[in-house]
């Protein structure tokens, strides 16, 4: 992943958290089923996912694309450590590594069927993204953006009831100003944006678990007693809102961005 200025030491809490990393965050399957669609009918599906991680969304497409050669791409190594064990842990060999940010990412033009990045743009400098997998994609190929807005974040558990979760979370992108950098490279096209709406339940102490194991980068962006302080009040915001902090019960939202080489922009009427 790319580290964006003023946004802290990411780097270095990634690989804090890449041990634990798949236990604490959740992945929806969802967006998963939607990519099969979209990929119906192809064969030998070579691929690239920029900002893996620790492959959580990887292990999820093997299982959906059996045909899937994965390039797994992040600039954290022990990230693509975990990703490794955890894919050959269960059988899949059929993927490579690579350490690079998007800056330096030096992909072969038309080589790919498919870009994915889960979780991950707001990491990087999303024009210069946008402008690398330009011309990489075939001209059939389709580009997968799984990520949340500022607005999904703030109706989230942690948008309403963490203190300064939102003020703090400023690298999330708005779908206008997304759509804005995808015309702007003239060789992309936004042609789907799906909205995903996730039912969730949780005890309040597997809410203070997962931000104590900083499960979202924006924790680490709290000093240390800053960060204490707000788990408390957030920990007291839950007992007054929720009957039974047991059982807190919130919805996720994200959305699904699907992209198409546009060759000829320039001929087709808007």
């Amino acid at each position: 992943m790319a580290k964006k200025s003023g946004t802290g030491d990411v780097h270095g809490h990634f690989s804090t958290v890449a041990g634990v990393y798949r236990d604490v965050r959740t992945t929806d399957e969802e967006p998963i089923r939607v990519i099969r669609g979209a990929l119906a009918g192809r064969a030998a599906i070579r691929g690239a996912d920029i900002g893996c991680g620790a492959g959580r969304y990887d292990y999820l497409l093997f299982r959906h694309l059996p045909d899937l050669h994965l390039t797994c791409i992040d600039m954290n190594p022990e990230m693509l450590a975990e990703l490794s064990r955890h894919l050959r842990g269960n059988g899949i060999e059929n993927f490579e590594t690579l350490v690079a940010s998007v800056e330096d990412l030096q992909l072969i033009d038309q080589s790919l069927d498919c870009i994915f990045s889960f979780n991950a743009v707001h990491h990087f400098d999303f024009p210069t993204f946008l402008n690398k997998i330009g011309g990489t994609m075939k001209k059939d190929g389709r580009t997968f953006v799984y990520t949340r807005t500022p607005g999904q974040n703030s109706r989230s558990i942690w948008g309403k009831h963490f203190p300064d979760f939102c003020e703090k979370e400023r690298r999330l992108f708005k779908l206008e100003t997304m759509k804005r950098w995808i015309d702007a490279t003239e060789r992309l096209t936004l042609i789907d944006a799906r909205t995903f709406r996730y039912p969730r339940t949780a005890s309040l102490r597997r809410l203070l678990e997962q931000a104590r194991s900083k499960h979202y980068s924006t924790f680490s962006l709290y000093r240390p007693g800053e960060f204490d302080a707000a788990c408390e009040t957030f920990a007291d915001n839950i007992r007054r809102h929720f009957d039974d902090p047991m059982k807190v019960e919130w919805h996720d939202e994200n959305i699904l961005l699907q992209m198409a080489p546009d060759d000829d922009r320039k001929s087709r009427t808007r």
